[in-house]
C-alpha cells in the first residue's frame, strides 16, 4: 500500500474529510472523525491489502499516518 494510494481510499472511496497537515494530527486534535469513520478505515485498509492487522494495534494508533503505517509496503519494495 503505497501512501498515494492510502490517501485515495480515505479521501476518494470513503470520501472522509482529510488534508495533508491532518495525517500526523492526533484522532481526538485536529481530524474530527467519529469512530464509525475509523471503523470504515480499518475495514477499507483489511480489504484493499488482505492484511489483518489486530484492532488493538489499530485502535493503539492515534494518527492517521501511524494506521497508514501498519499497511505500508516495505522501503525497497
Amino acid at each position: 500500500m503505497t501512501r498515494e494510494r492510502f490517501i485515495s481510499i480515505v479521501r476518494d472511496e470513503l470520501r472522509l474529510p482529510l488534508a495533508d497537515r491532518e495525517l500526523e494530527s492526533n484522532f481526538d486534535q485536529t481530524v474530527n472523525w467519529r469512530s464509525l469513520q475509523v471503523v470504515r478505515l480499518f475495514a477499507a485498509m483489511r480489504d484493499a491489502t488482505g492484511l489483518r492487522v489486530p484492532i488493538e494495534r489499530l485502535l493503539a494508533e492515534r494518527t492517521i499516518a501511524g494506521i497508514y503505517s501498519l499497511y505500508a509496503e516495505p522501503e525497497g519494495a
